[in-house]
C-alpha cells in the first residue's frame, strides 16, 4: 500500500510537472492547441472507423504528420526562446540544473505525443484484431518523437527566435524525410507479420529506419546538451 502511495504521488508529481511546461510554452494558445489536437484525434478515429482496408496506414499518417509537425514543432521551437524574448535567459542559465529545466520542457512536449499516438495505434490495433505489428509501431512513433524533440532543441540552443527554430528543425525533418515519414506498417495483404513484430524481410526498412532516427537523435541530442553545458555560448 505504501508502495502504491509513493508511486501514485510520483506520477501526480510526473502530471504537474507536464501541465506546467506546456501552459509555460504555449501559454494563452494551450486552449487552441487542445482544440484542434482534439479534432486531429476525433478525425484519425473517424478514419478508423469509417476507413476501408487502409484503416490503420490513415491512422498512422493522421497521428504522424498533423500533431507532430503542425502542433508539436511550433511548441518545441518556443523551448528556449522564451526565455530569449524575456531577456531572462542568462538568469535561467546560470541556475543550478539548468539543463534539467530546458530538456523537461522538451520532454513533457514529446512525452504527450508519443503517449497519444501509442493510444491511437493500440485503439486502432484491438480494433483492427492484432491487424498489423504494434510494437515496431510503437517504437517507431516513440523515435520519430525523440528525434524530433532533440532536432528543436538542437536548434534552439542556436538559433534566437522561435520562427528560426521551427523553419531549421522542419528542414532538418524534411532532410531525413524517408526516414521520418517511413511507415512501419507492412503490406497487411502480402506482407509477413504477426500481432506484435514484422517478418524479418519486412522488418529491413523498419529498423534502417529506427536506426537512422535514433543515430541522428543521439548526435543533435549530445549537440544541443553540450551547449546547454556552457551558457556564454548562448548568451553571447
Amino acid at each position: 500500500m505504501t508502495r502504491m502511495r509513493g508511486l501514485t504521488a510520483k506520477a501526480r508529481r510526473l502530471l504537474r510537472t507536464v501541465r506546467l511546461s506546456l501552459e509555460l510554452l504555449l501559454g494563452r494558445r494551450l486552449l487552441l492547441f487542445a482544440g484542434v489536437d482534439l479534432l486531429i484525434v476525433g478525425g484519425a478515429f473517424m478514419a478508423m472507423l469509417l476507413g476501408d482496408g487502409d484503416a490503420p496506414e490513415a491512422v498512422w499518417s493522421g497521428v504522424v504528420l498533423p500533431p507532430f509537425l503542425l502542433l508539436g514543432l511550433p511548441a518545441l521551437s518556443g523551448v528556449v526562446d522564451l526565455e530569449r524574448r524575456a531577456g531572462t535567459l542568462d538568469l535561467a542559465l546560470t541556475t543550478p540544473a539548468a539543463e534539467g529545466y530546458f530538456l523537461r520542457r522538451a520532454g513533457s512536449v514529446c512525452g504527450v505525443l508519443c503517449l497519444q499516438g501509442w493510444l491511437l495505434m493500440g485503439v486502432d490495433w484491438l480494433y483492427e484484431g492484432g491487424g498489423f505489428p504494434l510494437l515496431s509501431v510503437l517504437l517507431q512513433t516513440a523515435v520519430i518523437c525523440l528525434f524530433l524533440g532533440a532536432a528543436a532543441l538542437f536548434w534552439a540552443v542556436r538559433l534566437k527566435s522561435g520562427g528560426a527554430v521551427w523553419l531549421a528543425t522542419m528542414g532538418t525533418v524534411l532532410a531525413l524525410g524517408p526516414w521520418f515519414f517511413f511507415n512501419p506498417i507492412p503490406n497487411r495483404v502480402s506482407g509477413v507479420f504477426n500481432p506484435l513484430l514484422p517478418g524479418l524481410e519486412e522488418s529491413l526498412p523498419w529498423l534502417a529506419s529506427t536506426a537512422v532516427l535514433s543515430a541522428a537523435t543521439l548526435i543533435l541530442f549530445l549537440y544541443a546538451r553540450r551547449r546547454l553545458r556552457r551558457p556564454e555560448t548562448m548568451i553571447s
